[in-house]
């Protein structure tokens, strides 16, 4: 971002949450971001969740186009009386450094901890740590899919494993499954701001050689048979990736899917299954939930 731009911030109940993101996401090409109510402990200390309501924020330029899109915003939500737009303008250079406040060290519950570049941590034995600057791309170790995610790649990759990552955001999944033990991961997303922040965050720790990042879908980056294949993403893209999804797996390799909300669980599980993949174990994490299923054959 340059100059002045518009805040959008949504407070929103947590169960409207992802359906605030779509409406948002129709609106700003840009991306959008879902912040659950966190209290920080200090750096070292990470965060506790509170209650509260979630904010889904998006920037979108101070112009007579920016000015368009907040009325069209606000006429949508009208039939939201739960959830509030706040119109909030700022310069790019207050953006950049008051969101790191609110992030700090993530303990996973597996061996994994995601650390902020700008904190200094000091790893305890067995601690597999991930050094990230998350940018404006998705994936810090905060939201619950991206912790879901994690702790599936802890219980299933294992050395010498292919892993591909649809919609790799931040990198942090392709980061993950190195310092686990993978060979080698292809990434891909098709936003170019989250490539180049993976790119980036995979040179911070150091994994470049085993880590490959491209733009694009998953035609793009597939470039041969994986033993775990991860996407992310939300429901609709993981519906439509479930097919590409399978073929990218090599017999008995496991896809795992997260970025959806534990209601629409069904729906991803039959996606998986006419796709040819049979679904082996789903975890939940509050309202969100990931699903595991091996390739049948």
């Amino acid at each position: 971002m340059s100059g002045l731009w518009y805040e959008l911030t949504a407070a929103s109940p947590p169960v409207l949450a992802e359906a605030v993101a779509e409406i948002l996401r129709r609106h700003v090409p840009a991306g959008v971001s879902i912040e659950e109510p966190i209290e920080p402990l200090g750096p070292e200390q990470g965060f506790r969740v509170v209650e509260g309501p979630v904010l889904v924020r998006a920037y979108v330029p101070s112009s007579e186009l920016g000015a368009v899109v907040v009325a069209r915003l606000r006429e949508e939500f009208a039939s939201f009386p739960e959830v509030e737009l706040v119109a909030r303008p700022m310069y790019e250079r207050d953006w950049q450094t008051s969101w790191r406040e609110f992030f700090g060290v993530v303990r996973t519950g597996s061996c994994l901890t995601v650390v902020p570049t700008w904190v200094e941590h000091a790893p305890a034995d067995g601690e597999v740590v991930i050094r990230l600057d998350p940018g404006q791309a998705f994936g810090t170790g905060h939201h619950e899919t991206t912790r879901l995610c994690l702790a599936a790649l802890a219980a299933v990759v294992r050395p010498g494993h292919r892993v591909l990552d649809v919609g790799t955001g931040s990198g942090i999944l392709s980061i993950a499954a190195v310092k686990l033990g993978a060979c080698a991961v292809d990434a891909c997303d098709i936003d170019p701001v989250a490539v180049d922040v993976a790119r980036a965050n995979v040179d911070a720790n150091g994994v470049r050689g085993a880590v490959r990042v491209a733009l694009g879908s998953i035609a793009d980056a597939a470039n041969g048979a994986y033993d775990v294949a991860v996407a992310n993403i939300n429901t609709e893209a993981d519906i439509a990736l479930a097919p590409a999804l399978a073929e990218a797996l090599v017999p008995g390799g496991l896809a795992i899917v997260s970025g959806f909300l534990a209601v629409d669980l069904p729906a991803v599980r039959a996606a998986l299954r006419r796709a040819g993949l049979r679904p082996t174990a789903a975890r939940h994490e509050g309202e969100w939930a990931l699903l595991e299923a091996s390739r049948v054959g």
